[in-house]
């Protein structure tokens, strides 16, 4: 099931070459990605800073390392559950294993997003973040979160192959999760009855996890971590299995 991954050098030539695709001709390359959260999060400031008052201590970064975080889920899984049909002449007419345009996919939009959250580090630190040992596991939380939008993108680009109108469904599952994710809000405000059910978002545990090790100079919550790492590796499996089944008619479909 995971053979695949044995094919290091044509995942890596084929994941640098489409990060590089997306960036070409562009001024600022990897710049540009940036300023979209960014303005983004200065309309959320002003809203919520004004309007609902929320008492966070450093809001706008606050803010920023949420909208930052969500992004990869956002943009990966809305580009990677298409890499199936987009790249339907690889599928259909060479030998190399299906998921393998998956990958790539998901691996462009992973260094991407690291790359914006590195670029924020300098930027919080200038403001006064204090920036400690907690901050080395920035790379681990990111790759836990990989493991995760890994396992949704098998699992959405199979289906997407049958069902073209999923990534439409998916757009209203990710604008729910936007705020049903404490990016906007502190998890102060959740109700304590519903917290626990709240907390089984792992979208939630997570932006909580980069808040702390960004914003907090914290080490991430051991529970936080091991129910994320847990639910990852599940979604990363399953996403194997549900793609290994759907695969075999993808020639037919496509």
């Amino acid at each position: 099931m995971f053979s695949y991954l044995k094919q290091v050098d044509l995942i890596r030539t084929l994941t640098a070459s489409e990060f590089k695709l997306r960036y070409r001709g562009s001024l600022l390359g990897v710049g540009w990605s940036l300023v979209s959260p960014f303005l983004l999060a200065i309309v959320l400031y002003f809203v919520f800073s004004n309007v609902f008052r929320f008492k966070v201590e450093n809001f706008a970064f606050y803010l920023l390392i949420g909208i930052f975080v969500f992004r990869f889920l956002s943009i990966g899984t809305s580009v990677g559950m298409m890499s199936i049909i987009n790249k339907a002449h690889v599928v259909t007419k060479t030998s190399i294993p299906r998921e393998i345009p998956t990958i790539t996919t998901t691996l462009s939009y992973f260094f991407s997003s690291f790359i914006e959250l590195l670029i924020l580090i300098p930027i919080l630190v200038f403001f006064g973040v204090k920036m400690g040992l907690p901050i080395l596991l920035l790379p681990v939380l990111h790759i836990v979160y990989f493991l995760l939008v890994y396992g949704l993108n098998l699992f959405l680009s199979a289906f997407t192959v049958y069902y073209r109108d999923l990534n439409q469904i998916w757009e209203v599952v990710v604008n729910i999760l936007f705020f049903a994710s404490p990016l906007v809000y502190p998890i102060s405000i959740i109700p304590a009855d519903i917290l626990p059910i709240y907390m089984l978002n792992p979208i939630t545990r997570l932006i909580e996890m980069y808040r702390s090790v960004m914003l907090y100079n914290t080490f991430p919550d051991v529970i936080d971590f091991g129910y994320v790492f847990i639910f990852s590796c599940l979604v990363f499996i399953v996403g194997h299995l549900v793609f290994r089944r759907l695969q075999r008619r993808f020639a037919e479909v496509i």
